[in-house]
């Protein structure tokens, strides 16, 4: 009897550790790289010429993929973990490296953004939500899931996965006139043989490039960087409207990590009508969690009395503060725009650390022919603008896929206006109103209106340059 038990604990010992030795050697040993190289099995004709030229202009060299595998490393994981759990071609997941390089802030001259690259009327379509708190369109979680809606709902429409990524690109309304085209002459409906946009014809081939390098590196003389197949981030469900500030200083991750994972979120704090989460790295977010567990709701968002000022409006109150205008009126139960010095009015406490990361610039990544003069245009910004920016020479040459920085506009560097000893040029800071600089400086309001041309005095903005011609009041 003694001998059997004995003889069953050393088989449990052994099941154990060569459990354990397993699980220990995949994760050593399985890459990102190796479990979408496994689960790929998407249909496609890999000698075509189009994949080819794809292949050798596109992505054939290290550096490029060096390049994506770095930008990929907080993200793909989701990405391909939500496709399969979707029972989609694991492909799919790779769609973000041609639309963005998986830049959550990259930006095209169209207005698309995130790294799926939606365009607003797009977005609406598949249930992202948009407005000054929160863009769903740079929300990773919610972007990944409307567009794995989207591209499922054009291949449930077509039939056909490349069609279906077309479509994805070039739009559904534009892919259904062509078939449709191609039918009537008797033609072949499938994606080589549509007549489509030549961005669109490209796009497909960089796509399946990819799936061709992955699948097989060697032949490309290409080494994929190891990517861990383990998850970078977890989702953390939140009770309420939380300030980011607060989500850095109880998770001990920096605000600018804290912005990266989610950048759908626009302000200072979470939507206060959800998402209810935040993404945080996977080694911080049990601990984390429990925190959140323990503290008062109440201190996730932290508020501050505010003592109106002489001058004071709700516009400059509400710019001093990053918060939206209506809301301010909001929670301080204000029915019209009329407040009084003295009154007391509650607002966000400290946002003075967070203009750094709202301020951050789009990207735009160098598409082939692109000029710095292309992207001025496309931008509405000026050449100059551009090479501060990004520290270029105006004549430079633009190598296909660099990053191009956009900043807003009221953030555009300006060279000071020649002024006399006397005059000042002064740029408008946060929290200032026409009334406020003229008390600053001793002058009436109507002088700086008349000096700088402004009809309506609520109009400036910070960062715009105002003109203080003081030597006319000599």
């Amino acid at each position: 009897m003694e001998r059997q038990f004995l003889m069953k604990f050393y088989l449990l010992f052994l099941i154990i550790a060569s459990y354990q030795l397993f699980g220990q050697t995949v994760r050593s040993s399985e890459s990102l790289w190796d479990q979408i190289r496994l689960n790929s099995n998407l249909q496609y004709d890999s000698d075509r010429l189009e994949i080819k030229k794809a292949a050798d202009k596109y992505i054939s060299n290290q550096y490029l993929i060096n390049r994506l595998s770095k930008n990929g490393q907080r993200y793909l994981y989701y990405t391909v973990k939500e496709g399969l759990r979707k029972n989609l071609p694991v492909e799919l997941s790779l769609i973000p490296f041609v639309e963005s390089q998986f830049d959550p802030y990259a930006r095209s001259a169209t207005g698309a953004s995130g790294i799926w690259q939606f365009i607003p009327s797009t977005a609406k379509e598949n249930g992202l939500k948009k407005n000054w708190w929160y863009d769903g369109r740079r929300d990773i979680v919610a972007s990944t899931e409307a567009a794995y809606g989207f591209l499922t709902k054009l291949y449930e429409r077509y039939g056909d996965w490349l069609i279906a990524i077309a479509a994805y690109n070039a739009g559904p309304s534009r892919i259904r006139k062509e078939i449709e085209k191609n039918k009537k002459k008797g033609l072949p409906t499938d994606f080589w043989s549509l007549n489509l946009p030549r961005e669109t014809r490209a796009y497909v081939p960089k796509i399946l490039a990819i799936v061709e390098v992955i699948r097989n590196p060697d032949k490309f003389n290409i080494k994929l960087p190891f990517l861990p197949n383990r998850p970078y981030f977890r989702i953390i469900e939140l009770p309420s409207q939380v300030d980011l500030m607060q989500v850095s200083n109880l998770s001990g991750v920096n605000l600018e990590l804290i912005y990266e994972l989610n950048p759908g979120f626009n302000q200072w704090a979470t939507d206060p009508n959800g998402p209810f989460h935040v993404l945080l790295p996977v080694g911080i977010a049990d601990r984390f969690q429990i925190i959140l567990e323990d503290i008062d709701p109440n201190e996730l968002v932290q508020w501050d009395k505010y003592l109106v000022r002489r001058g004071d409006t709700l516009t400059s109150i509400a710019e001093k503060y990053l918060i939206d205008f209506e809301l301010l009126k909001e929670i301080n139960g204000l029915k019209d725009n009329t407040i009084y010095e003295s009154e007391e009015l509650i607002v966000p406490r400290g946002p003075s650390w967070i203009k750094d990361y709202l301020n951050r610039p789009d990207v735009y990544y160098v598409q082939s022919g692109d000029s710095l003069w292309s992207i001025s245009k496309k931008f509405e910004v000026t050449i100059r603008d551009l090479s501060i920016w990004n520290d270029l020479n105006p004549s430079n040459f633009l190598l296909t896929g660099s990053k191009i920085l956009i900043y807003p506009k009221y953030l555009k560097p300006r060279p000071l206006p020649k002024v006399n000893r006397n005059d000042i040029a002064y740029p408008v800071k946060t929290g200032d109103t026409i009334n406020k600089i003229s008390l600053k400086f001793g002058i009436t309001k109507d002088w700086i209106l008349k000096w700088n041309n402004i009809e309506d005095e609520s109009l400036i903005y910070p960062g715009e340059i105002l003109n203080l011609n003081l030597s006319e009041l000599n």
